[in-house]
């Protein structure tokens, strides 16, 4: 059950055709124009997907609870072998597998441009962040969209604070300094730390989050 549920929600994704072709090709020009610029101060892989982490979750994180209440398909869940914590995390669990399809094009895409501009070649460092704890906070910002609008009837206040948050970061100039390369113990805190972020989310929507989805 587990299992048709994450295909469920990552099936949905999939029909959002003209948000997915948008962030494939923003990244894609992204990661190419840094490359051209052929300058070693910013990482153009590690910095896309860092904001591909905010992006995702603000696009389509969202789509997976609001639909739930909109097609009234809520009782069918809960009525279903999947209790209320499943649901959450087979929820969490798609946009993890979504975003890092967005990691994985953008590390591709930085392999190729690196061939033709001398761009960066990732690291195991930068791959771990890509593809493992960058994905992990993605999820965990789903969640945290899913219990704003479990808490708040709305998922639009978690958004807006996610936008907020992501042009802030946008303006933080030292903040990409610092996104040149992770170490390998900064990626197993951020690793660490997102598992129990999900782990609470979880723990909420355990106690909370049924009588919440019925009203």
């Amino acid at each position: 059950m587990m299992r048709a549920l994450i295909k469920k929600e990552l099936r949905m994704f999939i029909r959002k055709r003209f948000q997915l072709l948008l962030f494939l090709t923003v990244i894609t020009i992204f990661i190419i124009a840094f490359n051209l610029e052929n300058s070693n101060n910013l990482n153009p892989i590690l910095i896309s997907s860092f904001m591909v982490t905010f992006f995702v979750p603000y696009s389509f994180g969202w789509i997976s609870f609001q639909k739930e209440k909109e097609n009234k398909n809520i009782s069918y869940l809960l009525a279903s072998p999947l209790n209320i914590k499943e649901i959450f995390l087979g929820k969490m669990l798609a946009v993890l597998l979504f975003t890092q399809v967005f990691m994985l094009w953008g590390v591709i895409v930085q392999y190729i441009t690196n061939i033709f501009f001398m761009g960066v070649i990732p690291s195991f460092e930068i791959l771990l962040t890509v593809l493992i704890a960058f994905p992990i906070w993605s999820a965990v910002l789903s969640g945290l969209v899913g219990v704003g609008l479990l808490v708040f009837d709305n998922p639009f206040i978690i958004r807006i604070l996610l936008f907020l948050f992501i042009f802030f970061v946008g303006i933080n100039g030292n903040l990409w300094e610092k996104l040149i390369i992770l170490e390998k113990w900064q990626n197993l805190i951020l690793i660490f730390l997102g598992l129990m972020a999900m782990l609470g989310i979880i723990y909420f929507v355990d106690i909370f989050g049924k009588r919440l989805m019925v009203e």
